[in-house]
């Protein structure tokens, strides 16, 4: 019986990144509009798949695991994020962020739709738009996806039947193939079509891998992750049955597709659907429509290759040349591509037995050499996409960034092919936490930040990329800080066992490691003295005392008084004055860090301190969703009745000698968002809209230590978020 399925769709309106924010001036005393954007980082997480619009040049979008989704149109000159609209403060809808397929209509260009949902399990949604992602209807079936779970690079998933564009096909992870006649609006479950996979990682079924059509007769075609090796299923009456291609390859999953003009199906296998269960065998295959004949056209080139095989595509302009790559091919070089220009009988590759033909050129974002000489090519390379516009442009996602080649076809002439960055405008990275100290002419940083998987980052601009020299690197870091009033030098704490804590004395161009102490400790918080001449460090652990050091980290001696794990902040007037709170209670020492005594406070056992610029003795706590001030060097508080808070954070004044301005993500008047006050809390205004959300907010939020209204905050997977007043 076919499982059918209406909805209403919920219409939501989507803002670009650039766009504006209009206020809420019921919060405050005037309304302000912001500009959004983000700090400039280049990338930083996976990017799972690539479209090109067959029928619109220079029309493209690219799909993530956890950071939404982006468009490149001509004349945008760079990704702008379609899925802004989704998650947001205190919001249940943070799953949404990730994307597991996406789909471009061939025939109408404007419309494009998506499959929701980073995990399974969590709420999933279909995103349907006709104006290249502006606005979207969101559509619930009940079904969940995985865009962050294992095989997340398999697909695409979602494609628009190219003969009748109103009808899109939708694979599953566990509910088989659906379908919707009418443009998304509803859809129903094919239930002639046979199998729904039976093979799965990590416990996570891998489900309909990626659905297909013959470009000439229109044909369908669906593959499902099944064990036997019979994956592949044909309909030529638009779904209503079902042939099974022969079995091939047991024990391998095709994870992409391709079908090409004269009548090939080009199949990419992996003896794991990837990327969290590394492949260690892969083969290519062609299926001949006419012939129904598998051909192994596995390149050879001599490269040493193991793995699997990831993204293939057919170019448009060519239908025996096809480009695919490696998969989990872990060489010094990064995955390797491999082209062929006679449907597969010979290839050629961007490195082989003879040496290498390419150059990566990462000028715009020279982190991305990642302390190497030559930087790779890329890892997790799951999709490729050559421009069915021009054969020289192929671009591909990677676990870090998004590069395109300039030159593809040179390999057919034996030349070097240029691989470029080209991650403009996409960000998405896995924000702990930033600092923004005063920086004036460029001489010190003007954010710090750390994340997950690229460890962080000393920006001295943030609107630049950062090079190779202030990319931090080494480990999963917990915490940072700088010296106010020195913010050349900074620290951070990281799971790195005999590296714990590592310290900067140049603004971040070089990290030293400080001397391990053998506490059985590792990560946990820091904090630095206003004029950085006393480092207090935290190890996360039950069992260890609280460290403070006048030598940057090279002795270590036992800050008296606190308990484990305290949440500390420096004053950032008086060098001498430190806080903290554990416990229940607040202490401040007098000496620099060495000695603590309790202030009479009490607070919660998750209270959070923050200190200001320009007021010694100022002490703010964020206790539970309730923030208060201290004016007495933390011995006694104010609580501010007006807001529910999940993080706040300080910035710039607005006049020099102003009080500075208090930013606070969480709820004022039972409205969520991002909020901002300039009279120490007494008003709020909401920066941001229902168009600009975010996806999956991390609490924390800081302002820019010298330009005033400038704000940065922290997401899991858009990087990090950056406001600034509209002009």
């Amino acid at each position: 019986m076919k499982q059918k399925k209406r909805a209403a769709a919920l219409s939501l309106t989507l803002g670009m990144l650039a766009g504006l924010s209009a206020c809420d001036s019921k919060q405050g005393d005037a309304s302000l509009s912001y500009r959004w954007g983000n700090v400039a980082i280049g990338g930083g997480g996976y990017v799972t798949g690539i479209t090109y619009n067959p029928t619109e040049e220079g029309l493209m979008y690219a799909r993530t695991d956890m950071g939404g989704a982006y468009r490149w149109k001509s004349g945008d000159n760079q990704w702008v994020c379609i899925t802004d609209h989704l998650g947001g403060v205190n919001s249940d809808s943070w799953n949404l962020n990730g994307v597991e397929s996406l789909a471009t209509d061939p025939v109408e260009p404007n419309r494009v739709y998506m499959s929701c949902g980073t995990y399974m399990g969590q709420p999933g949604a279909i995103l349907c738009s006709d104006d290249y992602g502006n606005n979207w209807k969101q559509v619930d079936i009940g079904v969940t996806f995985g865009a962050n779970n294992s095989g997340r690079g398999a697909g695409e998933r979602m494609m628009v039947d190219p003969k009748h564009n109103s009808t899109v096909y939708l694979g599953t992870r566990s509910d088989g193939l659906w379908r919707s006649k009418d443009y998304g609006a509803n859809w129903e479950q094919v239930s002639s079509f046979p199998v729904k996979g039976n093979y799965s990682q990590e416990g996570i079924s891998m489900g309909i891998l990626w659905v297909e059509f013959d470009p000439v007769s229109g044909d369908i075609y669906v593959c499902a992750a099944m064990k036997d090796g019979q994956c592949i299923y044909t309909s030529s009456d638009q779904g209503e049955s079902w042939e099974a291609l022969p079995a091939n390859e047991k024990g391998m999953y095709p994870t992409q597709a391709g079908i090409s003009s004269n009548g090939y199906l080009y199949l990419s296998y992996s003896d794991t659907c990837g990327p969290n269960t590394s492949c260690k065998n892969g083969k290519v295959y062609r299926w001949s429509l006419a012939d129904k004949k598998y051909e192994d056209i596995t390149p050879q080139v001599g490269d040493n290759h193991y793995g699997g095989y990831g993204g293939v595509s057919i170019d448009a302009k060519d239908p025996d040349t096809v480009v695919v790559s490696s998969l989990c091919f872990w060489d010094g070089k990064g995955e390797n591509l491999y082209r062929t220009t006679d449907g597969g009988k010979t290839w050629k590759a961007l490195y082989d037995e003879s040496g290498s033909h390419y150059q990566m050129d990462v000028t715009d974002a020279q982190w991305l050499n990642w302390g190497r000489e030559q930087p790779q090519t890329g890892w997790w390379v799951s999709d490729i996409e050559i421009n069915p516009f021009n054969s020289d442009e192929v671009t591909y996602g990677t676990g870090a960034t998004v590069y395109t080649t300039v030159n593809m076809t040179a390999l057919d002439s034996g030349g070097d092919v240029t691989i470029k960055f080209n991650a403009y405008g996409l960000e998405e990275n896995a924000v702990f936490k930033m600092v923004s100290p005063p920086h004036a002419d460029g001489s010190t940083p003007q954010l710090y930040s750390i994340m997950g998987d690229l460890t962080g980052f000393s920006h001295m601009d943030v609107n630049v990329r950062p090079d190779d020299a202030h990319f931090m690197k080494e480990g999963v870091p917990q915490d940072v800080d700088c010296a106010w009033l020195n913010p050349n030098v900074a620290a951070y704490t990281s799971d790195n066992g005999k590296m714990p804590v590592r310290i900067t004395l140049d603004g971040g161009k070089t990290w030293n490691a400080c001397t391990a102490l053998g506490t059985g400790g590792t990560s946990g918080t820091v904090a630095l003295s206003a004029n950085g001449s006393t480092m207090l460090w935290a190890p996360n652990s039950t069992k260890a005392e609280t460290y403070v050091s006048n030598d940057n980290g090279k002795t270590w001696y036992v800050a008296n008084g606190l308990g484990f794990q305290p949440k500390m902040a420096a004053d950032k007037v008086n060098p001498s004055k430190i806080y903290a709170a554990c416990g229940g209670q607040v202490f401040a020492s007098e000496d620099g860090g060495f000695n603590f005594a309790p202030t009479g406070a009490l607070v919660s056992d998750t209270t959070t301190l923050y200190t200001v610029d320009g007021r010694e003795g100022h002490v703010w706590a964020l206790s539970g969703s309730i923030i208060m001030f201290s004016q007495d060097g933390g011995k006694t508080f104010e609580n501010l009745k007006n807001f529910n808070a999940r993080a706040m954070g300080f910035g710039a004044p607005k006049n020099a000698g102003d009080y500075p301005v208090l930013y606070a993500m969480g709820s004022s008047d039972n409205v969520n968002g991002i909020f901002r006050s300039a009279d120490q809390g007494k008003t709020w205004q909401r920066i941001n809209d229902d168009k600009h959300q975010f996806g999956n907010i991390t609490p924390y939020i800081s302002g820019d230590g010298s330009v005033y209204g400038k704000v940065y905050f922290a997401t899991n997977g858009r990087g990090i978020v950056m406001g600034d007043i509209a002009e």
